[in-house]
């Protein structure tokens, strides 16, 4: 093995790991503290209901929904659609609806929790479109913007919007070189010209605007860079007329929620390197810090960067409305796990009344979040092994836990299960649980 033997490059990853600079250390002890602020009616939900169950916090929705549109506010016509892939538990959505977002949707059967839930402006995106799913949505007339994939798409939402002859409202959305894997999604953004040109000529499309995203952007690079490069492409290849046709540019979501969760070394490149090291030694890899937490720029800052680059690429030559998708931002916050303690197998070793069935896949492994004992609060972790009740060793929730001590039928909550959980839940090995408003 030559890494094994190669002692310079191991030295090197480990020192990498070493240095506090490269990634955010500390602790997510703030949000231990706001679920203890809620314990009493923790406590109270779980008195009334068996554990394992969901909470919906709606003040916490409440509060991201509030700094979300306040801060874009200064963008000066500005539209949030809740991208419900998320997270879509109906009392998300009503809400959301209820607080003057659109919904984004990405299948006939978000269209209609969206449609149920009273929502009246429904962005509709996902690639490989069939026949039935561009019928289901003619019936929506304006209540539903299409966003095209592909210009065999084009193509066949003309055939059966002429078939129906129904108008249908639509947007295009366009990749550049930078997006990676996410130029699976949309066109180029140098066909951009001749798309819109053959869209001209399809009698029942009304073509009017585009949409580019990617997730998970911890830094407001990519918007900056994609606005500039689209309002450079719009500059140099559309007549005035046809700038004039353009009502709303796109710019997605993506927003990452800063201090909310972290990683373990291990799961790093580096820590990765060392692992395969050791494991071939039969060494436990030691660190420096135990996990690190997952850092991105303040929702403020996402805004002020995307205002700007509008406010010099794009102002300049169309005037549109700017569309938003915020799904994580949105519903990160805003549903917790509430789970019991049923078997203490020893002080290294928690068995918990629920599995990550809950979640839909094994995340903990991965991704840490702070677990904490409202019996037993505490303002320091203890560590061990906090399992979840399914046959699998990978169901494990975490290896920490805020803490004094463990006794059987303590309440455990893991909190900030909002995005990417709920949605991915699972009937595996065990049901999934019922949502309590909190």
């Amino acid at each position: 093995m030559i890494i094994k033997d190669d002692k310079k490059i191991i030295e090197r990853v480990k020192n990498f790991l070493e240095k506090e600079q490269d990634y955010k250390i500390g602790d997510l002890l703030p949000i231990v503290e706001d679920v203890l602020k809620k314990k009493d009616r923790i406590e109270e939900l779980s008195s009334k209901n068996k554990t394992p169950f969901y909470i919906f916090d709606s003040k916490s929705l409440d509060k991201s929904i509030d700094l979300f549109v306040d801060s874009f506010k200064k963008i000066k016509s500005f539209k949030p659609y809740y991208a419900m892939k998320l997270n879509h538990y109906t009392g998300i959505v009503e809400y959301v609806v209820k607080k003057g977002m659109g919904v984004d949707a990405g299948s006939i059967r978000e269209i209609d929790i969206a449609i149920k839930a009273g929502s009246e402006d429904i962005l509709y995106f996902s690639p490989g479109k069939t026949d039935d799913d561009i019928e289901y949505v003619l019936k929506f007339g304006k209540k539903i913007t299409i966003n095209i994939d592909s210009f065999n798409e084009l193509k066949k939402i003309d055939v059966i919007s002429r078939k129906f002859r129904k108008k249908m409202c639509a947007g295009v959305r366009v990749h550049i070189d930078l997006h990676g894997d996410w130029k699976k999604y949309g066109i180029h953004i140098n066909d951009l010209k001749k798309f819109w040109n053959e869209a001209n000529n399809c009698k029942f499309i009304n073509l009017q605007g585009i949409h580019f995203h990617m997730s998970r952007n911890s830094t407001a690079d990519f918007y900056k860079s994609t606005i500039k490069e689209v309002g450079d492409y719009l500059k140099s290849n559309f007549s005035k007329t046809e700038l004039e046709e353009i009502k709303f540019i796109d710019f997605g979501g993506g927003f990452e929620v800063i201090e909310s969760e972290g990683f373990y070394p291990s799961k790093t490149p580096q820590g990765s390197i060392i692992e395969a090291v050791n494991s071939n030694d039969h060494i436990e890899a030691q660190y420096k810090h135990p996990y690190y937490i997952r850092d991105a720029i303040k929702i403020e800052e996402y805004a002020k960067i995307i205002d700007g680059a509008i406010h010099e690429y794009l102002d300049p030559i169309v005037d549109v409305t700017y569309y938003s998708e915020p799904g994580r931002f949105i519903c990160n916050n805003t549903m917790h796990i509430v789970l019991s303690v049923v078997d203490i197998k020893d002080d290294k070793n928690i068995i918990l009344s629920g599995g990550v069935n809950m979640v839909g896949w094994q995340r903990f492994e991965y991704e840490y979040f702070p677990l904490i004992n409202i019996s037993s609060p505490a303002k320091e972790e203890i560590k061990c092994n906090m399992w979840g009740n399914l046959c699998t060793t990978w169901d494990i929730w975490g290896y920490y836990c805020y803490a004094k001590e463990f006794k059987e039928n303590d309440i455990i909550v893991v909190p900030n299960q909002g995005a990417l959980t709920y949605s991915l839940a699972q009937n595996f090995i065990q049901p999934i649980p019922d949502v309590y408003l909190l």
